[in-house]
């Protein structure tokens, strides 16, 4: 069957002082929202504003080559409209890839030479680029005319200059500006942007990032004992729950540089280190926090991250255990990634214990998917996966997902007629999926009726291709022409092998 990753929830909460840091992204999209099918498995056209939305969630989730062609489509459709443009610039922000970035505003500035938002992506470019000193020259050049996102921009390096009273000015300011939504909304004339006036009113999501500022100093104005190092630290957290890794990396560097022995300033700076995708540097910085505060599970937790992606499986599993030994308030998320990581070093009794105690009917489809697969084909256990399954049908007796994991484990353990009544239901429930098409092939496969298998697993891949996940339809193909291939010798003595 398919084997599908488990999803990655990346949470960063650990508590210092008594500010606890919180969940700065969510779990990975089920890739069943993005085919755009209907319950009766129809393809539908998705809508301008449609795909933009698709997009949005879809960078929110790091899916950024999906959004990409998304956002493509969206361009090639309304050349004229910025939104999509601006995602653009947003992925190549998040992903650091500065020469698209440059291009793609040499071409903003032709096709839209008045636009606002085109000096705010060049300024935050120069950001990326650790250009403060030039950015800051540009700010005060033009400071009556500054947009209200770059005055943020100004405040956050008038901070890290220790000038924090002229930067608490400017956010107060800021924070006292109209809010505005900018919409696309639907016309006479089709789809357009909604006029909003960006060089006096904020977006919500903007007035959150000033307001969570302001909020730190305020707080910090409290403690009568407060710690420089522990303000920068403080702020460089809101930064990083606001992708601003760039920001809050030099946060962290004036944290550091301010108390070598506070065990937060170095967590934060391995964080961002692994954010950026610098896994070494992030060991580096993470492992010198761990040795301030061996006890903190927070520390435990990125650590073993961090090992992971460098491929060192062993030291992380050590210290995903640590984190939950000290009282990780994720211990699931944890669980799930020793789950990853037993499956990697081949360990799968010790992935199949952690998949039955974790696996319920709010489970990911795709974690429920990799743990019938650890338990059939990798730990040659089907009566656990059957087990599994039968929760999972218990709580969702009318779901099409949760029929067909119910079939594929039924037919692991050859209850066949079962297996075909929950693939048939299924079927019922969402005609023409791809994945009950492709069971329906296991199935017929499995008790040696070909030619069913081989229509089945036809149909499976005629529809899995169109899928933007077109897993299914490789799997589907790969069992077709195996099918196809085998001789009818091979085909009896299959036959006569099942009877």
């Amino acid at each position: 069957m398919v084997v599908l990753i488990s999803s990655f929830l990346l949470l960063f909460s650990f508590f210092s002082e008594g500010d606890m840091w919180k969940d700065l992204s969510a779990n990975i999209l089920d890739s069943s929202h993005m085919t755009q099918e209907n319950p009766q498995g129809v393809k539908r056209k998705v809508s301008y504003i449609g795909r933009i939305r698709n997009a949005e969630e879809l960078i929110e989730h790091e899916y950024y080559s999906r959004a990409t062609i998304e956002l493509a489509t969206a361009i090639k459709e309304k050349p004229d409209i910025i939104k999509p443009y601006l995602l653009l610039g947003e992925i190549y922000l998040r992903k650091n890839d500065i020469p698209k970035l440059s291009r793609l505003i040499e071409e903003l500035k032709q096709k839209f030479p008045t636009e606002i938002q085109v000096s705010i992506l060049e300024g935050r470019k120069l950001i990326a680029e650790e250009k403060f000193q030039e950015v800051t020259l540009i700010f005060n050049s033009i400071q009556e005319k500054l947009p209200p996102e770059l005055q943020f921009y100004q405040a956050a390096l008038l901070s890290l200059q220790n000038n924090h009273e002229k930067a608490k000015e400017i956010l107060q300011s800021l924070n006292k500006l109209p809010i505005q939504e900018e919409k696309l909304i639907v016309g006479k004339e089709g789809v357009k942007e909604e006029e909003v006036d960006k060089e006096v009113s904020i977006s919500p999501e903007f007035a959150q990032k000033i307001n969570d500022f302001l909020v730190v100093y305020n707080d910090f104005s409290l403690l009568s004992d407060g710690k420089n190092a522990h303000l920068f630290v403080l702020l460089g957290k809101v930064l990083a729950e606001k992708n601003e890794v760039v920001l809050a990396r030099e946060f962290a560097e004036v944290a550091v540089t301010e108390d070598l022995e506070y065990p937060d300033a170095w967590l934060l700076r391995g964080y961002t280190a692994f954010l950026a995708k610098n896994f070494e540097s992030a060991l580096r910085d993470l492992r010198q926090a761990y040795k301030l505060d061996p006890a903190r599970p927070q520390t435990s937790y990125f650590l073993a991250l961090a090992l992971s992606e460098t491929g060192q499986n062993e030291e992380a599993i050590l210290f995903f255990e640590k984190a939950n030994e000290y009282g990780f308030e994720f211990a699931s998320e944890v669980e799930w990634k020793l789950v990853e990581l037993f499956n990697k070093q081949r360990k799968y009794d010790q992935a199949l214990k952690l998949y039955q105690k974790l696996v319920d009917q709010d489970t990911q489809p795709k974690q429920i998917a990799s743990a019938l697969h650890t338990a059939i084909d990798l730990a040659s256990k089907p009566e656990a996966a059957l087990e599994m399954a039968e929760k999972l049908i218990e709580n969702k007796p009318n779901d099409a997902f949760a029929l067909n994991m119910y079939g594929w484990s039924l037919i692991a353990n050859k209850k066949f007629v079962q297996a075909e009544e929950a693939l048939q239901k299924a079927e019922k429930l969402v005609p023409e999926n791809a994945q009950t098409f492709l069971n329906l092939g296991l199935l017929y496969e499995t008790q040696s009726e070909f030619k069913k298998a081989i229509s089945y697993y036809q149909k499976s891949y005629q529809l899995g291709k169109k899928s933007p996940n077109n897993s299914i339809a490789n799997l589907a193909a790969e069992k077709y022409n195996e099918l196809k291939n085998r001789s009818p010798q091979d085909n009896s003595k299959k036959t006569e092998q099942a009877l």
